[in-house]
Parts: structure tokens; C-alpha cells; sequence
């Protein structure tokens, strides 16, 4: 052995780290090298993953006498570990979509026709269908050829479509491999080929396809038990109930929905691996007293197996499934000790089958939340799932459960949705600890319902409608207070990383027990030198603190957690400008804020509903002022939401055009406008509007001209809307409100006529006129423009059949990705200036 090779593991030993097994090892090598080569992280960070794997093991490795036999296996597996992370990488390389798939396709927007079978429950909301499609041919013209890719498709007009459909239809695809946008990129990351918008009434069905007598029997009795529940509770509880028993998010109420995001609540409702792992872990914890711990885990193996039956092939779900079952199979077995190393060995195995399951949010929460109960419960209880204590013992463990996974999953949430529920902790404590109840209560009369739907009307009082009144309630209540739906900004994987390290550190000594069996020799010296610490800083002269001192820790963890979502949230980025386009349904919205809390609101779209829980969503925390708003032009699918707006915030002024008097509407606005005394800027080419920061946002007007219109423009609502450029640093996002060709025409002739200086119209995001009507979005338009993003805000299943194909055809040709708020729902924007990054809202 070299002198340097000497020299690390005398280092590694000094740090007296404890040892580890191979099964350890593995798992975490395989993680991390699929992790590697699904991020394609740089060759440096490849480089510093592998001496991490290496250091880990000669840690082990020096440790290796504490082992009592098989030393020598147990070292060359561990020493093993550097191949695993290889074979990790190779795995998740080898499963990225291939050359010859959809995503790498040039599609340019083209229509295509598909054939494939749905292979997944289908999504229905109020803006569409969203479904998964295995397709299995695809005709571009006249060329027609099999293919075994898979498709993510939004389907605008009411279908009666069910898992294992095989259908035919027409789309515009995006294929997603070569995409800059982030919600492309993810899908390719699942191995999904492309996302696709389907024309209205062109979707055929072909017949059923084979899908096994399991999953058939299991999609009829869901079915079966969605409409006993609709029969049994009154809406928004039925929905609720349908959601949590047999996955159908589809039936909650929208406003509901948007509350239980506010506080952190909807991981209950929707079928995930969080609420899988919070189920089991209950029933656990709440038969322990009545059966003892084998009788308890064995009674969680098989809820979970029957609730993974019913809910049907959902990959999330099958994988919190497993690994629930590894879980309490280990208590069932005496080996409770031992769940930490078959959780981890049964994610590993998960990700060596699936590498792209580990950038799966569901996966991550269910890794997560399942973690965060075996290694943070005994720290903080010694007695957990133990039955020792009685009724009392299983209400305990359950709150105690509801903190632990709720404080272990709320930095992924934050992590991957830039926002947090700050008193999400305080809601969950008031509803997780009934979920149990609420879960099987429903279950319960939902069966009973297939039976009698009077005798189901009467057991769901009790049973169902009670703990659902609470849940609902809490949602309601909570979602109103300060710090509910809070925008996390600048959290990263740094701060995911910090966090997680000081759970692990605060645990550590609870799980001494684990690994005495390798760290005999030092517990003495440990213990001494913690007494001889506690004693340096005061804490001997409290003995009360120290009886109680991995509460305290924990709680300590938790106040740090909350501290660095709070601070995240309060503490903007310098430098980020946030533009967001509302999904308001057929009708136009945008909301831009700046980094010093600045808000400009451009339209207001018709549906007040949707306006404000979107302004709710986006403005900063506590927020009810809008320093501008801008009506483009009066028609009511732009400004009828405006009376809402209002009514909840103060307006700072108002940009009207100088036409917005000549229609009934237009008046109608300009005396709201007088009624609460705001005041009113004349749009007109070269007027500049400047929300100060210390990288200004700047709005230059660039139509329509106050003056020398022909009569036929001044009568036209659409032909005078206002056109406005937003400026920040070197990025540029255009609004075009709803004029036609014409005026776009005009613009590109003669840019800001009567002006000085002419206007720039060159754009990075084009927010696409009249919701993609083929009446406007010239192609010599969109080549002054050449905007890389164009958003299109259209309402599904519109009688217009906005956006129009040629439009959508003529921004693929000018190389602009098209984004729909009926497919993405909210569409939200930040750029430093330079950059720009997207995500949506679905």
C-alpha cells in the first residue's frame, strides 16, 4: 500500500467514522451514479462523486475490525463501490430515449396522426384531458411507420376515455429531447418522447386493449367505488373521498385544490408513495397497542398490498407500495433495526430497474418521508410502534409521524415548486393524525355504499364526513392566515443538502445502537466526551434539559428548517424579474414582478376565480397592492375579472388607450377606474413606464398611436389594443393584446410612427395576440420578432378552436417554442436579464 493510500486511511480513521455495510455502500453508489448521468453532470463533479464513494469505503474499510466474521467479503464488497457507481452511471446513461425516437424528431409543428393505447388513468379537469399514450404508429403526410414511444397528450374537448383505450387522433407534438424548457426536459428525463396538443374531435376509439384481468377487475372497482362515494357524501367531501380511495384528482373542487396547496395539505388527497407511507406507518402506529408490533406490521402489509391492488398499475404507487412492504416486513420479522438498510437497498434495486424513477418527485417523497420515519422517530421516540403505551402511545406516534414526514418532504416541495407552507406544519399536525381515519373511514363507506346507499348515507357521518368537515375546514381557515403558499426563492440543492446533513448528524447518536456492534470500542469514550461537553457549555447545571435533549434537537432541526424557508422566502433574488401568464380559460393574463416587490398586472382575464388564486399564488407574501394595471382593450375577456381585483387589492395607476371610451364595456371601466380614484396613464407609442429596482423594469407602449387612426381601427376593440415591450436587462417580453395583422403590419413598416426614435420589436417571449387566432401572427411579424418562447393563453375546448394549426405551424418555423396555458396552466418566467427560465404549473 502506497504512503499516500497510508496516509488517507489514518486520516479517514481519525475522523473515527463509523462502519458501515456493503449493502450501504451499494445502494448509495448506484444512487449517485444514476444520479450522475441523469443530471449529465460535468466530468468534475463525476470526478469529486467517486472520491466521496472512495473515502466512504476506506472509512469502512478501516473500521473493518469491528466486523465479527467475513471480514474479508465484507471489505472486497465494500471496496466494490466504485464499480457500483460505474454500473449505476452505465444503467441511466443506457436508458435515455433513443436516436431514432419522437424526441429527437423535427416535427416543426407539424399535425401528425397517432395510434396507441392510454396507458395510464386518465386526467380530467376543467380545461381538458390529460393523458399518457404508449403510441404505437404515427403518420407524418404520408408517411407512415410503427413506433414504441411514449407521448404526453392534452386533449381540449370532453371524451369518455379509460385506462387501456387504444385511440387514434390527430396533434401538434413538441418532442422533448432536444428541448431548453424545463418541463420538456423533464418529461424526456421519464423517458416520455414528446408532449402533444390534440385537434378537437379528432380523437377515434379503436376498441380495448389487453390489460390483464387485474388491472381490469381493479378499474372497475375503483369505478365502482367512485360513484358509491359521489352517492354517500355531499361535493366538495365526495371529491375528497374519490381522491384519497381511488386516485380521481380530477373530482376536487378547484378552489378547494388550491388551498390544500397552500397548506401543504394535497399530498393527502392525491394518490402518491407520501400518502402510501403515511397510511401504513399509522396503521402501525395505531394497532401496535391492540396487537403488538409483528401483529401491527403485518396488518400494514396488507393494507398496503390491498390499497397498491385497488389503485391499479400507478408507478408511484407500486414502488411506495414495495417499499412499505420492505418496511414493515422488518418489523414483522424482529428486524426493525435493520429497515434503514432494506429501505435503502429496495430504492437502490428500484433505481437499477427504473434509473429515471429518481428524479420522480412521488419517488423522492416517498424516499424521503419513509427515511424520515426511521431515522428521526427514534430519536425523538424510543418506544415508537411499540404498543407500550396504549391509546395514548398511538396518538402520540401519530403526530410524531405527521412531523416527521412533513418536515422531511418540505424541503423537496420547496426545492422543486419554489414554495412552502410556513405554518403547513401546523396544519398538518391538525389533520395527518386523522388520516387514518379519514382514509379508511371513506374506504369503509364506499363498500358499504355498494351494498346500500342508505345504510351508507348513515355510517358516513360518522365514518367519513366528520374527519372530512375537519380537513376541509383546516384547508379553508389556514390557507387565509400569513406565510400560507409562501414563494420560496433561491432555495437549492445546497440548502436541501445542508438540511438533510443536520438530520442525519442530530440522529446520529440515536443510532449508535444500529452499529454498536462495529463501534463497541468507542461508545465509552463517546459518552465521556459528550458528558465533558455538556458540562462546558451549562447544560449539567439544567439536569431537566438533559433528560429531554433529542427533543430539543429535533426541534432545533425543525426551527432551522423553517428559518431557511423564511429566509428564502423574504430574501428576493438581486437580480430576478418574475413574469407569470395566468391560465383564466379563453382570455388573457400576465402578471410581472419585480425584484424589489414592484407587481404589474397586464389583464385581468373574465374568471375572477381563476384570476385571483393565481394573484394569490404569484404577487409576494401578504401582498395586496398592484403598482400598475393594464387593460389592452375593453372587451370582457380581459378585463371582467378587473371589479374582483379591486375589491382584494390596491391599484397604483391604470394604462388605458386612448379608445377605450367608444364601447359600453370601455366606459364601464374608466368609471370603475373614477369610482376608487386610480389614477390614469394614456397609452401612446414612446411613453415609457419604469418600476425603479436596481435593475429596472421598463415598459415601453408601443400602440396604439393616440392619433391619426383610421375609423375603421378606432372601431375595432382588437385593432387598438395596446402593445407593450418589458424590458429587463438584455431580455425583452412583448405583449400583444389582441390585435390583428394589420396593425401587426404596421408595426413592423413604421415602429412607434411619430416618435423620435423608432421602437425595437425583437422579443425573447412573444405573448402571441388573440389567443393565437389565425387572424393575427403574420409570418413577417413573427420574423421581426423571433421570439425563442410564445405563449399562447387559450381556454380549452373553445368555440373559437384557438390557437388556430397555422399559427402554431408559423412560430415552429421561426424556431419559437409554443407553450399553452390550457396544456401548462400557469406559465411562470424568471430572468436574471441574460438567462431565462421556465416552469409551469402542470
Amino acid at each position: 500500500m502506497s504512503p499516500a493510500i497510508r496516509s488517507a486511511a489514518r486520516w479517514l480513521q481519525g475522523m473515527r467514522l463509523p462502519y458501515q455495510p456493503p449493502l450501504l455502500h451499494w445502494a448509495l453508489a448506484l444512487g449517485l451514479g444514476a444520479a450522475l448521468a441523469l443530471t449529465e453532470a460535468a466530468i468534475w463533479t463525476v470526478a469529486i462523486a467517486l472520491a466521496g464513494v472512495v473515502a466512504f469505503a476506506i472509512a469502512s474499510s478501516a473500521r473493518i475490525r469491528a466486523v465479527p466474521k467475513r471480514r474479508r467479503l465484507h471489505l472486497a464488497l465494500i471496496l466494490l463501490s466504485p464499480v457500483v457507481l460505474g454500473a449505476g452511471y452505465w444503467r441511466a446513461a443506457e436508458t435515455r430515449l433513443p436516436a431514432d425516437s419522437l424526441g429527437a424528431a423535427d416535427l416543426a409543428g407539424q399535425t401528425v396522426r397517432l395510434t396507441g393505447v392510454v396507458a395510464e388513468e386518465p386526467q380530467f379537469r376543467s380545461t381538458g384531458i390529460r393523458l399518457l399514450l404508449d403510441a404505437e404508429t404515427i403518420e407524418v403526410g404520408t408517411d407512415q411507420r410503427r413506433i414504441c414511444d411514449r407521448v404526453r397528450l392534452h386533449i381540449p374537448d370532453p371524451q369518455v376515455i379509460e385506462y387501456g383505450d387504444r385511440i387514434a387522433l390527430e396533434a401538434v407534438l413538441t418532442p422533448t429531447s432536444e428541448s431548453e424548457d424545463e418541463y420538456l426536459q423533464w418529461l424526456s428525463s421519464q423517458r416520455i418522447a414528446a408532449s402533444g396538443l390534440v385537434r378537437a374531435g379528432s380523437l377515434r376509439q379503436l376498441g380495448q386493449a389487453d390489460i390483464g384481468w387485474r388491472h381490469s377487475l381493479a378499474a372497475d372497482a375503483r369505478e365502482a367505488l367512485d360513484v358509491s362515494l359521489r352517492n354517500s357524501l355531499p361535493p366538495p367531501l365526495s371529491g375528497i373521498a374519490q381522491g384519497i380511495v381511488t386516485g380521481r384528482s380530477d373530482a376536487i373542487d378547484p378552489e378547494l385544490r388550491s388551498e390544500l396547496n397552500d397548506t401543504s395539505l394535497s399530498h393527502l388527497i392525491v394518490i402518491s408513495g407520501s400518502n402510501l407511507t403515511l397510511l401504513i406507518t399509522m396503521v402501525m402506529a395505531a394497532s401496535a397497542w391492540l396487537v403488538g408490533r409483528r401483529g401491527a406490521a403485518l396488518l400494514a402489509i396488507l393494507a398496503a398490498l390491498s390499497y397498491g391492488t385497488l389503485i391499479g398499475p400507478d408507478p408511484p404507487v407500486q414502488r411506495a407500495m414495495w417499499m412499505a412492504v420492505v418496511f414493515a416486513s422488518s418489523h414483522l420479522l424482529g428486524r426493525g433495526s435493520s429497515a434503514l438498510y432494506a429501505v435503502g437497498a429496495t430504492a437502490a434495486l428500484m433505481v437499477a430497474l427504473e434509473p429515471p424513477v429518481l428524479l420522480d418527485l412521488s419517488f423522492q417523497l416517498t424516499l424521503a418521508g419513509t427515511l424520515g420515519i426511521l431515522i428521526l422517530m427514534p430519536t425523538i421516540s424510543h418506544d415508537f410502534l411499540s404498543g407500550q403505551r396504549g391509546l395514548s402511545g398511538a396518538v402520540r406516534d401519530a403526530a410524531l409521524v405527521t412531523l416527521v414526514a412533513t418536515l422531511t418532504t418540505m424541503p423537496l416541495i420547496a426545492l422543486h415548486f419554489e414554495r412552502a407552507s410556513l405554518i403547513g406544519l401546523a396544519a398538518n399536525l391538525a389533520v395527518t393524525p386523522l388520516f387514518s381515519w379519514i382514509m379508511l373511514g371513506s374506504a369503509f363507506t364506499a363498500v358499504v355504499g355498494l351494498v346500500s346507499d342508505g345504510l351508507a348515507a348513515i355510517i358516513a357521518w360518522p365514518l367519513a364526513w366528520l374527519p372530512l368537515r375537519w380537513l376541509v375546514f383546516v384547508a379553508e381557515e389556514v390557507a387565509q392566515l400569513p406565510g400560507a403558499g409562501t414563494t420560496v426563492q433561491g432555495f437549492g440543492h445546497v440548502h436541501l443538502l445542508l438540511i438533510y446533513a443536520a438530520i442525519l448528524v442530530a440522529s446520529l447518536r440515536t443510532h449508535r445502537e444500529r452499529v454498536a456492534r462495529w463501534t463497541r470500542t468507542s461508545d465509552s469514550r463517546d459518552v465521556a466526551k459528550a458528558t465533558a461537553l455538556l458540562g462546558r457549555i451549562g447544560l449539567e447545571a439544567i439536569p431537566e434539559l438533559r433528560g429531554c435533549i433529542r427533543q430539543v434537537v429535533v426541534c432545533g432541526i425543525a426551527s432551522a428548517v423553517a428559518a431557511t424557508l423564511w429566509l428564502s422566502a423574504t430574501s428576493e433574488h438581486a437580480d430576478r424579474l418574475h413574469v407569470h401568464f395566468l391560465d383564466v380559460g379563453q382570455g388573457d393574463s400576465a402578471l410581472l414582478v419585480t425584484p424589489a416587490g414592484g407587481s404589474v398586472l397586464i389583464d385581468t382575464g373574465e374568471r375572477s376565480h381563476d384570476t385571483l388564486a393565481a394573484l394569490r399564488s404569484h404577487l409576494p407574501t401578504n401582498s395586496r397592492r398592484i403598482d400598475l394595471v393594464v387593460i389592452t382593450h375593453p372587451q370582457s375577456d380581459h378585463g371582467e375579472a378587473l371589479w374582483a381585483v379591486l375589491e382584494h387589492y390596491d391599484v397604483g395607476q391604470v394604462l388605458l388607450s386612448a379608445y377605450v371610451q367608444r364601447t359600453a364595456f370601455g366606459r364601464r371601466l374608466v368609471d370603475l377606474f373614477e369610482h376608487h380614484d386610480i389614477p390614469r396613464i394614456e397609452a401612446e407609442p414612446g411613453r415609457q413606464i419604469e418600476l425603479a429596482g436596481a435593475s429596472p423594469l421598463t415598459l415601453d407602449v408601443l400602440w396604439p398611436p393616440a392619433r391619426g387612426l383610421p375609423e375603421e381601427y378606432q372601431d375595432n376593440p382588437n385593432s387598438t389594443s395596446i402593445v407593450i415591450r418589458a424590458r429587463y436587462g438584455d431580455a425583452a417580453f412583448l405583449f400583444t393584446g389582441d390585435i390583428n395583422v394589420e396593425q401587426e403590419l404596421d408595426l413592423v413598416r413604421h415602429p412607434c410612427a411619430n416618435v423620435s426614435q423608432p421602437c425595437e420589436l425583437r422579443a425573447d417571449v412573444l405573448k402571441v395576440a388573440h389567443q393565437g387566432s389565425r387572424f393575427s401572427s403574420s409570418m413577417l411579424f413573427l420574423e421581426t420578432v423571433r421570439p425563442t418562447l410564445a405563449i399562447l393563453s387559450a381556454g380549452a375546448d373553445n368555440p373559437h378552436g384557438h390557437p388556430h394549426d397555422e399559427v402554431l405551424t408559423s412560430l415552429a418555423a421561426v424556431g419559437a417554442t409554443s407553450l399553452l396555458t390550457a396544456e401548462h396552466g400557469d406559465i411562470s418566467l424568471a430572468t436574471d436579464g441574460t438567462s431565462i427560465s421556465v416552469t409551469t404549473e402542470r
